[in-house]
């Protein structure tokens, strides 16, 4: 019992190492994507999106990349936007863009695996939708993704008026607000991811991976680990940014570049984020979309590490910021750390103040 109780222990206090670690990039980054968010108009953005061609598949990469990176948040404004008449190609370029080429998960990348993986991984999220985009255009199933059109908008009553009604508080209001909506929504997500990672790398030993990941130098044991990478992501059950610690957690435990890329992808289709695309566009839709963003993270993967090998970009060892060991310091992160959460208490105490005005004029 003590030596259950100790791993307990140890899995704990990684997670939480890994947590402290990153907790000012996450707060910065939602911080960021709230002020984002608000200005942002997503009627004019369906109507910017109904093309099939590669421009109107640019633009909604370049919204999404303005927008969230909370995956679920992703999905549901991508079917908002479907909804509303955004063609496939553009919705899924929209989803790609907002969950692998977006502020706060580029800083948490940086401070969890290091520089080469961030470039890797926005690279990566830019082909991602170059790839899924040419499968899509030559293979669009039109009859199935019509007829999930066509069920979201009978489905789309009685949700203005509370949007409306946001329009009337003030902007640090609507900042506030959106703030705390991205924080709940993440929230059990990344701690689970952080928690998760802490007793993988505490406790699973190395071997574990070294044996499921072969060393990437062939194309074939490239491809695995692209493919592993990505499988063992839809398996994590994380989604959101929650994902590159629990990818940390497998550099850590000696994973190769192109398996913790693959990782880190992955979020848009494990398999609660699966369940929400089900939801919303049906089984069939949804089975199109798994085939093609498997494919698309597997492609781009590949092609990444071959590219970043031919320029000797690829790390010989990743970097895994926090580890096992911990020493409390006055640095940099405990002031960041301190800075965002006094941002953040000032954001509730602007929430509160604006919902309790609210209830006064009611």
């Amino acid at each position: 019992m003590s030596a259950v109780l100790h791993d307990v222990a140890v899995g704990l206090q990684t997670g939480g190492i890994f947590f402290y670690k990153a907790l000012w990039s996450i707060l910065f980054g939602v911080c960021v994507t709230a002020i984002i968010d608000v200005f942002v108009n997503k009627e004019k953005m369906a109507g910017m999106l109904g093309g099939r061609g590669p421009k109107t598949v640019g633009i909604a990469a370049g919204l999404g990349a303005a927008s969230s990176a909370c995956t679920f948040g992703a999905v549901s404004i991508s079917q908002a936007l479907y909804k509303k008449g955004a063609s496939t190609e553009a919705t899924l370029a929209f989803a790609l863009a907002s969950t692998n080429i977006v502020f706060e998960l580029a800083v948490l990348i940086y401070v969890l695996l290091g520089g080469a993986v961030l470039a890797g991984e926005l690279l990566s999220g830019l082909m991602l939708i170059v790839i899924m985009y040419t499968l899509v255009h030559l293979t669009l199933p039109v009859k199935t993704f019509e007829l999930a059109r066509r069920r979201l908008q009978e489905r789309d009553k009685g949700t203005s008026s509370a949007m409306r009604r946001l329009t009337d508080v003030g902007i640090w209001h609507r900042i506030a607000d959106r703030y705390f909506r991205t924080l709940n929504r993440i929230g059990k997500s990344v701690a689970f991811g952080f928690f998760a990672a802490g007793f993988i790398a505490a406790l699973m030993p190395a071997r574990v991976w070294t044996v499921l990941f072969l060393a990437p130098r062939g194309f074939l044991a490239i491809l695995e680990n692209a493919m592993l990478g990505i499988g063992v992501g839809m398996l994590s059950m994380i989604g959101s940014i929650g994902i590159v610690p629990f990818a940390a957690a497998l550099a850590v435990g000696g994973v190769g570049f192109p398996g913790v890329l693959g990782c880190i992808v992955a979020d848009l289709i494990t398999i609660p984020v699966l369940n929400v695309w089900r939801r919303f566009f049906g089984a069939r839709a949804t089975a199109y979309i798994t085939v093609i963003l498997f494919t698309s993270m597997v492609g781009s993967t590949v092609l990444i590490t071959y590219i970043f090998r031919q320029f000797g970009w690829l790390p010989t060892a990743l970097k895994t910021g926090p580890t096992t060991h911990f020493h409390f310091h006055l640095n940099y992160t405990l002031m960041l750390n301190v800075l965002f959460l006094g941002i953040t208490l000032a954001l509730w105490t602007v929430k509160n103040f604006g919902e309790a005005k609210q209830n006064a004029q009611a």
